[in-house]
């Protein structure tokens, strides 16, 4: 439906109709699917680079596991986020919705407001705030800091947001301290000194359940063996059965 309409304006004040609704649900799987394995690679990715002390590139990467996530999520709940060229909109596959556009006309912005005030009810990150901010928009500006407010890049020495992960991990081992935020996730994913690591960690096995719950298709046998390689032993068993489908 996008396309006939240039530049997106005119989309703000039409309905969904059936044919719409049968256009997107032919793609949802498959999108489904591929925001998975970039929230999955994502997070093993920068779970490698914490291991490595590589604390700048696994802020960033650990915030693309969430990010993608959320678009994910929405998926799974029916609703899409999608961009008509300057024009961000957001809406539900139910006949006659109403196309939406989230105040913020960012993608990472728009996806996070438009979860945030779908979602926030009954959503467990959401359940409580960091510094005044929920758990995604924080998340989001950890990335920024790193990206474009920080005047360099600090690895491989800890700043603030991960010195309490780190002693954590030098302390225990990187398999146990994952298993320790997954257990103690109420400690760990809305305390400003851990949340970096807990709240990736814990959504990325929110997200599986509800792949497993929608019964899309597993990963293939070569990517989750490819995932596999790049996590390594750096977590338990356990943990890749809830990851991994």
């Amino acid at each position: 439906p996008f396309k006939d309409y240039r530049d997106g304006r005119e989309i703000a004040n039409l309905t969904l109709n059936n044919d719409d609704i049968s256009a997107y649900r032919v793609y949802i799987k498959e999108d489904l699917k591929s925001l998975y394995y970039k929230s999955l690679l994502s997070y093993a990715e920068g779970l490698i680079a914490v291991k490595q002390n590589n604390l700048s590139w696994a802020t960033v990467k650990l915030y693309y596991s969430v990010y993608y996530g959320l678009r994910c999520s929405l998926l799974c709940k029916n609703v899409v986020v999608a961009r008509a060229n300057r024009n961000l909109y957001f809406f539900k596959l139910d006949h006659g919705y109403q196309y939406q556009k989230p105040k913020d006309q960012t993608d990472h912005g728009g996806t996070i407001e438009t979860y945030v005030s779908l979602f926030s009810k009954t959503d467990y990150f959401c359940s409580n705030n960091i510094e005044d901010k929920n758990a995604y928009s924080w998340m989001k500006d950890c990335r920024e800091i790193v990206n474009y407010k920080d005047a360099e890049f600090h690895d491989p020495d800890s700043t603030d947001m991960w010195n309490e992960v780190m002693a954590q991990i030098q302390s225990v081992g990187m398999k146990k301290a994952v298993k320790k935020y997954v257990e103690e996730r109420d400690t760990y994913c809305f305390s400003p000194l851990t949340a970096v690591f807990a709240i990736p960690t814990n959504r990325i096995r929110s997200l599986a359940k509800e792949l497993r719950n929608e019964g899309v298709h597993p990963l293939s046998d070569e990517r989750k063996e490819w995932i596999k390689s790049i996590i390594n032993d750096n977590i338990d068993d356990e943990f890749y059965e809830e990851i991994l489908f």
